[in-house]
């Protein structure tokens, strides 16, 4: 039961990975600002890293490892793994670094996405473009929108959406923490894990935004 359960979430993410190959998210052809090239590579870098290799996230962590790719050292990593063990990589988009970062925790069905910058408005109806619809027989199921505030009293804004068969209490979940502040370290996080429970979405582990200098 099991095993076919996580056969259709992977098909499910296939699907939708396959779908941003032939629907990218982009803005309309026109001078791009930095802000929508921020949206552009954090939902293309979310489908094409999170959801594609979400079922071998393990084996996807290893090979990065094996290869050498460069990642942070693990006193950097740590700001991207809130606690958890596992490594951190800067991901380029259209050969730029220094915006994006992926974070891997080892042994856990879960990936993340962070953005330093990112223009939380739009990165959150393209997010929430892209889960709106599951393949059959998943079902889509929006979750509330949440607003707190982090330790240092940033407005943070977390909306998910989970997608599952119905009855099933193992779902794939999908979830987006943003913070417009221009005060935060990192604007935007995107996760994709599978969550076991009927209750509320939890926001994956993640770091306070922080003020910078």
């Amino acid at each position: 039961m099991m095993r076919g359960l996580v056969a259709v979430l992977l098909a499910a993410a296939c699907s939708l990975a396959a779908a941003a190959d032939k629907q990218p998210h982009k803005p309309p052809q026109k001078k791009l600002a930095a802000a929508d090239e921020s949206t552009e590579g954090f939902l293309n870098l979310y489908v094409e890293i999170c959801v594609r290799h979400f079922g071998d996230l393990e084996d996807f962590r290893a090979r990065l490892l094996r290869e050498k790719v460069p990642k942070l050292a693990p006193e950097h990593a740590k700001l991207f793994l809130s606690g958890m063990a596992g490594d951190a990589w800067p991901v380029p988009y259209k050969g730029k670094m220094g915006n994006f970062v992926l974070a891997l925790p080892a042994g856990k069905n879960l990936c993340l996405l962070h953005a330093h910058r990112a223009n939380t408005v739009a990165v959150e109806k393209g997010f929430l473009d892209i889960v709106a619809d599951a393949p059959k027989p998943m079902v889509a199921k929006r979750g509330p929108v949440r607003e707190e505030l982090s330790l240092d009293k940033l407005k943070m804004r977390t909306v998910s959406s989970t997608w599952a068969p119905p009855g099933a209490r193992r779902k794939m979940e999908f979830m987006l923490t943003t913070s417009a502040s221009p005060k935060a370290e990192l604007q935007a996080l995107g996760s994709v894990a599978i969550v076991a429970d009927d209750g509320p979405p939890k926001a994956p582990a993640r770091p306070a935004p922080k003020r910078t200098p």
